[in-house]
């Protein structure tokens, strides 16, 4: 048996232990499995799903170098990362900022800590001689698009680096009134990659949606107001995504991705299905643009964009072998009436993927909305940041510590998203059930995000796994199952 068969073995045990809760010896495998074949993608991408649950304290040796290596390589969700790189950055005897695997990882994802949030901003106010910090500060407020509270504003007419880099942790560097001269300096600069982030990217995004062919306009006042929110703040501004890629089944030709956002779902999709075509459908042109945007990027060429609104999509003459719509349709007028649409366009035996908000799982979000009614914030940056300065001095409350811990709570967009949205449906299994039935399909099992962890408690209670009056029974008793939302798919 070669190093390659052998690391695979080490990292089959490692998710049988990680499904029976024994992470420490998961971890042990999973750092043999590398050492013997680092070669292995899909072994990095395990790696990562792993690590995702464990805290560590500076300065981690050995599991570091396996962090940065991650970190680096395509077939990892760096966002998998976050609390690892956080709790070593936190326990660093110089301070987080001090930790350069955390430097590195706010290029890439929004950072989702309190405290590593609170020392962005001080820092942000301090004159940083570290260049390499103050670039890193830059990345991390674009990426969570400057929700973080104000703090005084540097020269509006820069001209040099480091005074691009101070600006750029305020204010977009495409704002600037000459956006060309910044690109140009930070280029020939280390600093590359800010210009091409705050500025060449937006700029491509404009001229990428002027190409997107349009279905449909928007077919009511409740899609239009969906449109405007998403167009503002196109959700999520993702960077990276897990770029591996899988080969597709002979029956799944044709895709619908229904509700694309700004294509993170579509790409990942397509990714796993090398051999079919995606068509993925949104109201918002900037999101589309985005989307394709990062798919250029990646050079998937098995995905179209176009604009439209689901609820006029009847008429559409093609027919798809899978239909995927997750979180999208609890945004529409009538949720029913869209997902009935959906499944008119399947061809015959066609599956569909569906994501839907949970009335028990949310509970924290209605919280939030009623707080965010009384006080009468509007869903403008003012009015998100207030509403997340509220929400953390509530931190001794259960259901506001749940929404600190979300990660959408750390970016304008995703906190928009998150609590201010215009149009929100939620559901109880009963529900679910019954639209289900009404429209003639069969539940087919929920996606958990677990590692199988829930489906063996519920195994544990219950023996038919497609049962929702028992899921429903089994969700009353452990309410936080579905926090994210119901995942699940039918035909």
């Amino acid at each position: 048996m070669g190093d390659s068969e052998i690391a695979v073995a080490h990292a089959q045990l490692a998710a049988r232990q990680l499904a029976a809760g024994e992470y420490i010896p998961a971890l042990e495998n999973m750092a043999t499995a590398l050492r013997l074949a680092p070669g292995l993608a899909p072994l990095w991408a395990q790696f990562s799903d792993l690590v995702r649950y464990f805290n560590f304290r500076h300065p981690a040796d050995p599991v570091r170098d396996l962090l940065a290596r991650a970190l680096e390589h395509p077939a990892v969700d760096p966002g998998n990362l976050v609390r690892p790189i956080s709790s070593i950055a936190l326990s660093h005897p110089q301070g987080p900022l001090a930790e350069p695997l955390l430097l590195r990882l706010m290029e890439d994802v929004v950072i989702r800590d309190p405290s590593l949030e609170q020392a962005i901003v001080d820092a942000r106010t301090t004159r940083l001689e570290d260049l390499r910090v103050l670039a890193a500060i830059a990345h991390q407020c674009f990426n969570a698009e400057y929700v973080f509270e104000q703090t005084p504003y540097p020269d509006a007419h820069p001209q040099a680096v480091p005074e691009y880099l101070s600006y750029a942790c305020h204010r977009p560097l495409w704002t600037l009134e000459n956006p060309e001269a910044a690109a140009t300096t930070l280029e020939a600069s280390p600093f590359a990659k800010l210009a091409r982030r705050q500025i060449r990217e937006p700029l491509e995004e404009r001229r990428l949606a002027k190409e997107i062919p349009s279905l449909s306009s928007a077919t009511s006042a409740v899609s239009s107001a969906v449109q405007a929110q998403y167009e503002a703040n196109p959700y999520p501004r993702w960077l990276r995504t897990q770029a591996l890629a899988e080969s597709a089944t002979s029956n799944v030709k044709d895709i619908l991705v229904a509700g694309c956002g700004t294509g993170q779902h579509a790409i990942s999709t397509a990714l796993r299905s090398t051999d079919a075509r995606v068509l993925a459908i949104d109201l918002s042109l900037p999101s589309l643009a985005y989307a394709k945007r990062k798919t250029i990027e990646l050079g998937l060429r098995n995905i179209e964009y176009r604009q439209a609104d689901i609820l006029a999509m009847g008429g559409l003459a093609e027919r798809f072998d899978l239909i995927e719509c997750s979180g999208v349709l609890h945004h529409l007028e009538d949720p029913l009436a869209g997902w009935r649409i959906l499944a008119g366009l399947r061809k015959p035996g066609a599956r569909m993927r569906i994501g839907l908000y949970s009335e028990l799982g949310r509970r924290a979000i209605v919280r939030a909305r009623e707080l965010i009614a009384a006080e009468g914030w509007q869903p403008d940056a003012g009015g998100i940041r207030a509403c997340r300065a509220a929400i953390r001095a509530r931190a001794g409350d259960e259901l506001f510590q749940k929404i600190i811990r979300n990660e959408d709570f750390y970016s304008m967009s995703g906190c928009r998203d998150l609590l201010f949205h215009v149009q929100e449906h939620r559901f109880t299994l009963p529900q679910v059930a019954a639209m289900i039935e009404r429209l003639g399909l069969k539940f087919r099992g929920f996606e958990l995000p677990d590692s199988g962890a829930t489906l063996a408690r519920y195994r544990a209670r219950h023996a038919d796994v497609s049962n929702l009056a028992d899921w429903h029974r089994f969700e009353q008793e452990n309410p936080d199952t579905f926090s994210r939302m119901y995942q699940f798919w039918v035909d």
